[in-house]
């Protein structure tokens, strides 16, 4: 008898084991990179037409080919720039999952972006944040995204009246205040970020001039594991920058 329940709390033990081993049913892994350069960098690569908002081409293949392979001179990185987790509050206000991330900051063997990999589920979202430490370079100008197909340049402008777009920009504060109410996802962004290829763009324009704006990086998982990169373009802060039909700065509360 005692031999029959010392063999049934040992498979017990081990099957808890077994499982406590084994990956979250239906975890993909994800990865995520991010570089910060300079406009002038970014400029260099480029064709005619692939400042373009949505735009792809061979001189940002080059780019990415560049920033993959050691290419890029490390004075053409802005390595105070570093993504990040949110904290889990954010990630809830942002309709984010909570996700446990393994990070490997710029700067080891010789590779110029940050690189963040985690696991989740298909369909829920992530959100990582680019909070800049210097000062000197403030303004967020220009994006380069690829969630699926190829690395595509974008324009961030201000929330848009009609449809979605990829790369959107919102006063800081604001997007702090939408933070603490837990509101941003469900009540703004839901409605004027477009997630079609799996990575947005969220800019919080600083509301003090002489500091830098902050970066909202907003994942929407794959089916498959999937590799997603940003490169995020700065430059001195410069005139104020609206897209034809955006509002001016602050998106009226849905009705």
């Amino acid at each position: 008898m005692r031999h029959g329940v010392r063999l049934a709390l040992a498979g017990a033990i081990g099957l808890t084991a077994l499982l406590a081993a084994a990956p979250l049913a239906g975890a993909v892994e994800y990865r995520l990179q991010v570089v910060s350069v300079f406009e002038s960098t970014f400029v260099s690569f480029l064709r005619s037409g692939e400042l373009r908002d949505g735009a792809s081409g061979p001189g940002l293949d080059r780019l990415e080919a560049a920033l993959d392979g050691g290419g890029m001179s490390s004075g053409a990185i802005l390595f105070d720039r570093r993504v990040q987790p949110v904290r889990q509050s954010q990630a809830r206000a942002y309709g984010g999952a909570r996700v446990v991330p393994a990070v490997k900051p710029a700067g080891q063997d010789s590779a110029v972006w940050d690189q963040i990999t985690w696991e989740g589920t298909p369909g829920e979202r992530s959100v990582w944040l680019v909070a800049p430490t210097l000062r000197n370079i403030q303004e967020l100008h220009h994006v380069a995204l690829r969630g699926k197909g190829p690395l595509r340049s974008f324009q961030p402008y201000g929330f848009p009246t009609t449809g979605k777009a990829v790369a959107l920009t919102l006063p800081l504060n604001f997007l702090w205040a939408q933070e603490e109410r837990g509101t941003a996802w469900d009540k703004y962004l839901s409605r004027g970020l477009d997630l079609q290829d799996g990575l947005g763009a969220v800019v919080g324009v600083n509301f003090n001039a002489m500091f830098p704006d902050q970066v909202y990086l907003i994942v929407s998982h794959a089916d498959t594991a999937t590799t997603y990169k940003a490169v995020l373009v700065w430059r001195e802060r410069s005139s104020d920058r609206e897209a034809p039909g955006a509002s001016n700065a602050v998106p009226s509360p849905p009705k």
